[in-house]
């Protein structure tokens, strides 16, 4: 036979069956609780974080659970077994897996080169603005060229 005990709901300690208080609301909650000590603490508005032998403050500020810390068993790594798929063989998926491994050291070294061109082309053309003397010269500063240029004045146009 089973026994189910239920638990506190302001010390989280566990009640026997057949113990406990059960205590109702004005609204309709009802509560159960260990003992008349606990109901009378509960309806004063005490919080169970503030009472020290309660199991809520326990768990709260980790008191009694060192022993279960020390007992944690690290877990082992599993090493992964390839399978062979219908119509393929191991060795036939390994090569493929080695086919796709120098593909991306393939890329990588090609994007690699890619940009350091990049790099010498832009150095190799500031280097040749320097010579030349010339400025790189900005589409933002062109308008603002245009839209300052003077505009004609009315001067002398008047009616005879």
């Amino acid at each position: 036979m089973v026994i189910k005990y239920s638990t506190c709901e302001f010390t989280d300690n566990k009640i026997a069956p057949g113990h406990g208080v059960r205590y109702v609301e004005v609204n309709g909650k009802s509560h159960l609780f260990l003992n008349h000590k606990v109901i009378s603490l509960f309806r004063h508005g005490k919080k169970p974080l503030s009472i020290r032998w309660s199991l809520k403050w326990r768990t709260a500020h980790k008191k009694g659970k060192a022993e279960e810390s020390k007992k944690r068993i690290s877990k082992q790594k599993k090493e992964k077994h390839v399978k062979a798929i219908v119509g393929l063989s191991i060795e036939e998926i390994n090569k493929i897996k080695e086919s796709l491994k120098d593909d991306r050291i393939n890329d990588a070294t090609r994007f690699k080169y890619a940009q350091e061109i990049k790099d010498k082309r832009k150095k190799f053309v500031e280097k040749q603005r320097r010579i030349k003397g010339d400025r790189p010269v900005d589409k933002k500063a062109q308008q603002n060229v245009k839209t300052q240029a003077p505009k004609p004045t009315q001067k002398g146009r008047g009616k005879n």
